[in-house]
């Protein structure tokens, strides 16, 4: 399930459509361990309660959420620095 990419934009990539809480937390913040300082990480998720869970757990760990945008319906995408 944790599968991250790297994207041509130097970006990095996860997928966590079809996990439920606790999962995209947890994901999220294994991905973010994984970056160095200042690398963003694209997270795409389509569980609504996750767009409060995630961010929240993001910004606890010290990391920074840049933009959080819907790409199709419920469907979001939280971009995401590593602090």
């Amino acid at each position: 399930m944790m599968d991250v990419k790297r994207l041509p934009s130097g970006e990095y990539f996860l997928n966590l459509k079809g996990a439920v809480c606790p999962y995209p937390v947890l994901y999220t913040k294994m991905a973010l361990e994984k970056l160095k300082a200042g690398e963003i990480l694209q997270v795409v998720i389509d569980n609504p309660p996750s767009l409060e869970t995630v961010p929240a757990s993001v910004k606890v760990s010290g990391n920074e959420v840049l933009e959080i945008r819907e790409v199709e319906p419920a469907v979001w995408v939280i971009r995401i620095r590593r602090g």
